[in-house]
């Protein structure tokens, strides 16, 4: 378990940068924001609406308002080394959920490939062979589970068909990418959300075109579950420790700022555990997925 001493926060004012206004970004950022305030820091919290060029602005400001702590949810950072390293000069934790690994800050994610193999291994079990269309949008945490995704169906001579808007993380840009792609490979048998929305716009497609494909996706967020419950062509999930992650970044930063290193070995992404859900195990309306998530990080 990662522990920090949060009452370091009183008096602290930082800065959180948000991927979009969706449940996969604000499982970590809300409870992250909720430990920051409880304990008397301030928070300027910052959507960028799924566009990834706002965020240089965002740290621009932060580092002239010197922010005692800088946190992002799923925007890559690709890019912002010089200003990256103005917050290490400064002694100021930059801690990110899902936005990649660039030196300097503390790296907070699942283990994207291992997501994308955890839902391949399940499509194997239940389709044995087939079209797998899986509609995407471009971030570091879902370029990775698309790699183990497709390692997995490759494997297993499945063939997997990718889809979707760069930029588009919606519901709706999903539905549209997936409406054409089941109309290009109608005996297609399942379909992949690389995102909790996305997965919900797929379902929306397959539904519409009267598929009998099957639904699944990655991340674990309460229209995932909902859908799930419904009984409809969604079947699975993998739930991603977002809650168990927001609270840690809490902590992390709360022990930096207080003069500790980061837990363990610098430059290594901080790795939590995922849960595959289904009918039989997914959580009730209003709950999340609250099997305890081990943190580790690859050898």
């Amino acid at each position: 378990a990662i522990a920090g001493d949060v009452t370091t926060w009183s008096g602290k004012k930082v800065g959180i940068a948000n991927l979009a206004p969706v449940p996969g970004a604000e499982r970590w950022s809300k409870p992250l924001q909720a430990c920051i305030e409880k304990n008397g820091g301030t928070v300027d919290y910052q959507d960028v609406g799924g566009d990834p060029t706002k965020l240089p602005a965002l740290l621009e400001g932060w580092a002239s308002a010197k922010v005692d702590a800088v946190f992002n949810i799923g925007i890559d950072m690709t890019g912002q080394e010089s200003l990256i390293a103005a917050f290490t000069e400064a002694k100021t934790p930059v801690v990110t959920w899902g936005a990649g690994n660039p030196e300097g800050v503390v790296a907070l994610d699942a283990n994207q490939e291992e997501d994308g193999r955890i839902i391949g291994r399940y499509l194997v079990e239940k389709l044995g062979s087939g079209q797998v269309i899986l509609v995407n949008a471009n971030n570091p945490a879902l370029q990775s589970r698309e790699k183990g995704l497709k390692e997995v169906l490759d494997a297993a001579g499945l063939e997997l068909i990718v889809v979707g808007e760069a930029l588009g993380f919606s519901a709706e840009s999903a539905q549209k990418s997936v409406e054409a792609a089941l109309q290009a490979n109608p005996e297609a048998k399942a379909v992949v959300g690389g995102f909790g929305s996305l997965g919900v716009g797929a379902a929306a497609a397959v539904t519409a075109a009267g598929s009998s494909a099957i639904v699944v996706s990655m991340n674990g967020d309460p229209e995932e579950y909902a859908a799930i419950r419904e009984g409809g062509p969604f079947v699975a999930t993998v739930a991603d420790g977002h809650e168990f992650g927001g609270e840690a970044a809490c902590q992390i930063a709360a022990d930096m700022i207080a003069g500790n290193a980061a837990p363990g070995t610098a430059g290594k992404q901080i790795l939590a555990t995922s849960v595959l859900v289904t009918a039989d195990n997914v959580p009730a309306e209003g709950s999340s997925e609250a099997t305890p998530r081990k943190f580790y990080q690859l050898p």
